[in-house]
């Protein structure tokens, strides 16, 4: 979110000196400082970006798709699958975000739930994030404790929580630390636990980390331009499935635990 807060406030400085008045200074600090209490504004804003954003992503897709089919090169035709992936996931992003707006009910009458080996699930997302880690020299590996373990679940809702704990992994570690991925089942629950040595959290952090907006002072020294969204986005995704997410860390510099816990089915 400090990115786009940093955007806000040059505007806002420009628009100031160009009018050259106090009194406008004083709106535009108003305004924002609104934006920044006004829950329903927050709510609001996420759901303007991501409609603006869904339209130029299908465009997009439409784009890459054409060009896949056409191109011969190797590795031009592997450089636009690369584009295509990461097209798809921001269009999974946007489609989340937008649930935002929607209530309980309403978000999972469009969920599509399925029995999933959470096994298999988990590999899948590992795969998927493992150039991400590769590129940040990050060790990542993966253990299931048993052969299958089964939840009901939306897959491609569930990827997205994986992935966002994954990148989390990723952008809070250092390079040449390890991440590791492991699953197992916890009484009448599963559970994927995502591993990381980065940055830790510091105990008064931990409760409010899947909070809307929230990043630790620690967060924002490793990355300026995040949202504070992602893990308030994961929670209520797995929380939909009747599950959580939970958090755990022995505090700052000391590397954190995420667990995606689920309901196992037969």
């Amino acid at each position: 979110m400090s990115g786009i807060i940093m955007n806000v406030y040059l505007v806002a400085a420009v628009v100031v000196i160009a009018l050259t008045g106090a009194a406008m200074a004083a709106i535009l600090a108003v305004l924002w400082r609104k934006l920044r209490e006004d829950e329903s504004m927050k709510r609001e804003f996420a759901s303007i970006i991501a409609h603006k954003f869904r339209t130029p992503l299908t465009h997009i897709k439409w784009s890459a798709d054409n060009l896949i089919m056409s191109e011969t090169d190797p590795y031009s035709k592997r450089s636009l699958a690369d584009i295509k992936e990461s097209n798809e996931k921001l269009i999974k992003l946007t489609g989340t975000l937008l649930e935002l707006t929607d209530s309980d009910d309403a978000a999972v009458s469009s969920y599509k739930f399925e029995r999933l080996d959470i096994c298999s699930l988990a590999r899948t997302a590992v795969e998927a994030s493992r150039k991400a880690l590769h590129e940040k020299n990050l060790f990542l590996s993966i253990n299931c404790a048993e052969p299958e373990i089964f939840v009901r679940a939306d897959r491609s809702r569930m990827e997205f929580v994986l992935a966002a704990l994954l990148d989390n992994a990723c952008l809070y570690s250092p390079p040449g630390r390890d991440v590791s991925v492991a699953v197992s089942a916890e009484g009448s629950d599963a559970a994927i636990s995502v591993t990381d040595n980065g940055i830790g959290m510091a105990p008064a952090d931990i409760s409010r980390v899947f909070t809307k907006f929230f990043r630790s002072k620690e967060a924002k020294a490793a990355d300026s331009e995040g949202f504070g969204v992602s893990l308030y986005l994961a929670q209520s995704v797995a929380r939909r499935h009747g599950g959580k997410i939970r958090a755990e860390s022995e505090g700052s510099g000391k590397g954190s635990t995420f667990s995606v816990v689920l309901p196992r089915v037969n």
